[in-house]
C-alpha cells in the first residue's frame, strides 16, 4: 500500500513539474513592448500560424524565419501575432540582437481580444 501511495505522489509531482515548465514557455517579460491597438498596427505586424509560432526559438534568424522581423517603433523587440488551437490570441515579442537579425529572447502576451 505504501508503494502505491509513493507511486501516486511521484506521478503527481511529475505532472505538476511538467505543467509548470510548459506554462513557463508562455512567459511575459518586462522588456516586451506592445504596439498600439489601432487597426493599422494590426496590418503592420505579421500573423503566424500557431504551429509556426511554436517553432520560434532563441537563435532564430530572420533569414531562417517564415516571416519578417517587424519592429516598427520598437527599439527592443519585433512583434508577431498568433492564435492557439483553443482560439486564444497571443502577441509574441521577439527580443532581437543589436543588428536586428537574430532572436535573443521571447515573450508572450495573451490578449483578451484582438482590440485589447
Amino acid at each position: 500500500m505504501n508503494r502505491i501511495i509513493a507511486l501516486l505522489l511521484t506521478i503527481s509531482f511529475l505532472t505538476i513539474s511538467c505543467n509548470e515548465s510548459s506554462d513557463s514557455k508562455f512567459e511575459y517579460k518586462e522588456w516586451h513592448k506592445s504596439p498600439t491597438r489601432s487597426p493599422l498596427s494590426s496590418t503592420v505586424y505579421p500573423f503566424v500560424e500557431w504551429e509556426k509560432a511554436m517553432e520560434i526559438k532563441i537563435g532564430l534568424t530572420e533569414k531562417n524565419a517564415d516571416f519578417d522581423f517587424q519592429y516598427y517603433h520598437h527599439p527592443v523587440n519585433a512583434i508577431v501575432f498568433t492564435k492557439s488551437p483553443q482560439n486564444e490570441n497571443y502577441e509574441i515579442a521577439l527580443k532581437l540582437s543589436e543588428d536586428k537579425n537574430e532572436v535573443t529572447d521571447i515573450s508572450f502576451l495573451k490578449l483578451e481580444s484582438i482590440n485589447e
